[in-house]
């Protein structure tokens, strides 16, 4: 028989499928941003950027930001892009720790 699950492993899971979405908000606008922000870049690249960034979740933003010459300062990316991986990391195994036990 299983039992309910307490408000505990309800939060941790929400969090675990809201992080994604908040990740992925967060690197899409920094990088559309930036991307805006950049006059010297010609149309077609601009439009390249943009395209991988919509059709790519996840990989787009984060291949403009890591390797696409944005101007953020380089603590300001990775601050971004590690801070949110390791955040979710944590919830993570927070949620699969108070599920198996």
């Amino acid at each position: 028989m299983s039992t309910a699950p307490s408000l505990l492993q309800m939060l941790f899971g929400l969090y675990g499928y809201l992080i994604p979405l908040f990740l992925y908000v967060m690197w899409s606008t920094l990088a559309l941003h930036d991307l805006g922000q950049r006059g010297e870049l010609g149309a077609g690249r601009v439009w390249g950027w943009t395209t991988a960034i919509y059709l790519l979740p996840f990989v787009g933003p984060l291949l403009y930001l890591s390797i696409g010459g944005a101007r953020l300062s380089r603590f300001a990316r990775m601050i971004g892009i590690l801070g949110g991986i390791g955040i979710y990391a944590i919830v993570l195994v927070i949620a699969s720790a108070l599920s198996s036990g």
